[in-house]
């Protein structure tokens, strides 16, 4: 399996998971953080499908980059903080699923060829690292008040 052929998957499992998240999580908030983050997957195989029959895609990057940034997307988004534990697992996933891409995309990186390779790589990474980043914070507001009463007397707290 070439480079193209191992990302391309990668997009496809993480899209599909986040559809099925998505499908799960119905009535909820997160049921929109999961369809646009399953949206942002499938552009992302289509851009690695576009780079791998040859074709530039700085065009379709710099758009993504305008207009599909999954934090400008989820303005009025609010966490239902509650401590669900299958909700904390889901989250969990997704951060394993994200760190995943990342490390692959960045061996990928370090053995690409080619400028194009190299910047759609980056890309890639720096998109990724972004939806870590949302699932990292929403693990810590589902987290927070659980640790917080449970050790409130120990240590300072930072603020929130």
């Amino acid at each position: 399996m070439n480079l193209y052929d191992y990302a391309i998957k990668m997009e496809i499992d993480g899209e599909q998971y986040y559809r099925d998240q998505a499908e799960k999580n119905q009535g909820q908030a997160i049921r929109r953080v999961f369809t646009l983050l399953a949206e942002v997957e499938m552009k992302h195989a289509a851009l690695l499908r576009s780079r791998q029959e040859g074709e530039a895609v700085d065009k379709e990057m710099a758009e993504m980059t305008a207009d599909q940034n999954v934090f400008s997307a989820l303005n009025d988004f609010k966490a239902d903080v509650t401590s669900i534990p299958r909700q904390l697992d889901v989250y969990r996933m997704a951060l394993e699923i994200e760190q995943k891409s990342i490390d692959q995309y960045k061996k990928l990186l370090d053995n690409a060829k080619t400028d194009q390779d190299k910047q759609l790589l980056s890309f890639l990474v720096d998109q990724e690292t972004q939806h870590y980043n949302l699932f990292d914070t929403l693990t810590t507001l589902v987290k927070r008040p659980e640790d917080w009463v449970e050790d409130a007397e120990f240590g300072k707290r930072e603020d929130y």
